[in-house]
Order: structure tokens, then C-alpha cells, then sequence
């Protein structure tokens, strides 16, 4: 490797290197990274070719914190953005799953749509940590970024999504997910489920109602509001249950009833039996040779 040293800002720039095959010069360059900004704004570094320096990137910006802009070269739309470890932020952006986690993000959108290799980064100031917002709110006020949909600087708690933006992001859940319901339908059952004919043991079950306990239960000491109740009467009217779970909840909540008919030969002969009063009193017609045993 051959590498050139100047004087720019004391950053080592490496130079091209040139390669002899088959009688044709191929010329490759060690590091495609520029200390050359894309705008008039000063900055520390930029990296035109942010995928291919990746590693470089990260190991630059360990530990830092600092402003970085991320440059779109198609289209030139930028964000701007702060970070206590740029490092770390990094790892993060070059993280496909991570950005398609957070597709609700206009960046992570667009880094996904136009892919890495057209995006440059642009590293605008290492700062102290108490003032990276207000250093962020400098350059979104000068170079009013695209893909930045908040304009002030910071975090985004307190922010609210208008009811359009909330079911814009629904209605992407929902198209996302449910190809993933679909194809998982059916297929993790009975047998294939991971719990099947499995139980917890008394000490599991001990240990979830301690961990549920009083202060650790999230309802304890809360009360439905009257809103809220209204909203539990509204969606429970209209609801049929099914036959089984009618059985079932018959025979948790009401009592077992036998019925037994009279034999003068055998004495009392079972002939049913039914989970609660009720069943037993809709199918059987009583006579005085008829006895029920609860």
C-alpha cells in the first residue's frame, strides 16, 4: 500500500495506486474518502463512497460525538443528524434490518430505496455532548434538510403525528404483516406448537403470581374509567360464543348435575349427565322416578 501525507487539517489522504496486468495499467484506489465537503458549510471528514468505507467509518467516528449529514448524490436531498457515539449510530445505519424496522423514518426509506452506494456522508463537527443539539439546530436552520421532518433539533418525544401520518403508518403495518400471518396460518399447531402438551410446573406458577403481585401488577391500584367500560359493554354486545366454549364455561361456573332413573330391579340406573341446571332441565322432562344428584 502507498499512501501520501499532507498537510490538510492533519488527515492522512491516501493516493491512487496503479497495477501492470497483462500489459494494461488498472487503476484502484485504497480508500475512495475525500476530506472535500459538498457544500460551503466547513466539515471534518467526507466519505463519497460511505458503503465501500463502511469499517473506516465506524473506526473513525468510536466514541465521538458529533454532527453527520447524509448526502443522496441522485437526488441531493440530505439529512442531518446527531449522535453521543457516532460509532455506534453508524453500525446502526449500515444494519438493513435495523433501517427496515424503522421505515416510519424518511432516511431509512430512502437509504433503502436508493441503496448505500448512492449515498455519500459528510461527518460537519465533533462537539460536546451538551451541545450537540443545539449545533444540530445550526445546520438544520442553514442547510434545511429534506429528509429531516422535524426542524427542531433534538429528540422526538412530544412530537404528534397528525391522523393522517398515523394511518399512513397502520395501513404499512398492516400490508407488511400480513403476508407473514398468512404464510405462518396453521402451521405452528398441535403438535408443531412448542408448547404443546407441555405445562408450568407449581414453581413456575408460584413465581408468575409473585412477579404479578400487588405493586408489580401494571393494574394495580387503576380503575376503568366509565370511557373505557362503555367501550367493554359496546364491544361485548353482539358476541356468541361457541358451543364448546359455552361447555366449557358451564362447567368451570355451574355445577355438575347426574341424572339417574329408578329401576325396581336395579334401583337407581345413571341415564346423563350435564354440566349445569340448565342443560340438564332443557333436555330432560322429570317425572317421580327420576332422581338428580348435584
Amino acid at each position: 500500500m502507498i499512501s501520501h501525507k499532507y498537510l490538510n487539517h492533519g488527515k492522512i489522504v491516501p493516493i491512487e495506486k496503479c497495477f501492470k496486468f497483462n500489459n494494461k495499467q488498472d487503476i484502484h484506489y485504497l480508500r475512495f474518502y475525500s476530506t472535500k465537503p459538498t457544500s460551503d458549510t466547513s466539515s471534518v471528514s467526507f466519505y463519497e463512497y460511505a458503503f465501500s468505507l463502511r469499517k473506516l467509518i465506524i473506526k473513525d467516528n468510536k466514541n465521538k460525538s458529533g454532527i453527520y449529514k447524509w448526502i443522496n448524490k441522485i437526488t441531493n436531498d440530505i439529512y442531518i443528524g446527531q449522535s453521543i457515539d457516532l460509532g455506534k449510530r453508524f453500525i446502526r445505519y449500515f444494519n438493513l434490518s435495523y433501517l427496515k424496522n424503522r421505515e416510519t423514518l424518511v432516511i431509512s426509506r430512502a437509504l433503502i430505496k436508493y441503496g448505500y452506494s448512492n449515498f455519500s456522508l459528510e461527518i460537519l463537527e465533533y462537539c460536546d455532548i451538551v451541545n450537540l443539539t443545539e449545533r444540530e439546530q445550526y445546520y438544520l436552520d442553514k442547510l434545511n434538510p429534506k429528509y429531516n421532518t422535524l426542524k427542531i433539533a433534538g429528540s422526538s418525544s412530544g412530537h404528534k403525528h397528525t391522523e393522517e401520518t398515523k394511518n399512513k403508518i397502520r395501513r404499512r403495518g398492516r400490508r407488511a404483516l400480513r403476508p407473514l400471518r398468512l404464510s405462518l396460518k396453521g402451521v405452528y399447531v398441535q403438535e408443531k406448537s412448542a408448547w404443546y402438551g407441555r405445562t408450568h410446573s407449581e414453581e413456575t406458577k408460584a413465581l408468575m403470581s409473585l412477579n404479578n403481585f400487588k405493586e408489580n401488577n401494571p393494574l394495580f391500584g387503576k380503575k376503568h374509567t366509565e370511557g373505557a367500560k362503555e367501550l367493554m359493554r359496546q364491544k361485548a354486545l353482539g358476541r356468541k360464543h361457541s358451543e364448546e366454549t359455552l361447555l366449557k364455561m358451564s362447567a368451570s361456573r355451574g355445577y355438575l348435575v347426574h341424572i339417574l332413573e329408578k329401576c325396581d330391579l336395579e334401583g337407581f340406573k345413571p341415564i346423563g349427565s350435564f354440566v349445569s341446571i340448565r342443560r340438564a332441565a332443557s333436555k330432560i322432562i322429570f317425572r317421580r322416578n327420576y332422581a338428580v344428584l348435584l
